[in-house]
């Protein structure tokens, strides 16, 4: 996914709306914490929605 990003493959919406991955800009890397609390907060709001 970092190299997709990368090469342009993928912008910075894909990243986050298909992969739910947050991506440190300067660096062009995966920010493993920041994913990880993102996507507990996608599943603790998309939840309510589902039920």
């Amino acid at each position: 996914m970092e190299a997709k990003f990368v090469n342009g493959e993928l912008d910075s919406l894909d990243v986050i709306r298909q992969y739910g991955v947050i991506i440190d800009y300067a660096k062009n890397k995966a920010l493993p914490e920041s994913t990880k609390q993102f996507r507990e907060s996608m599943k603790t709001r998309s939840l309510a929605y589902w039920k």
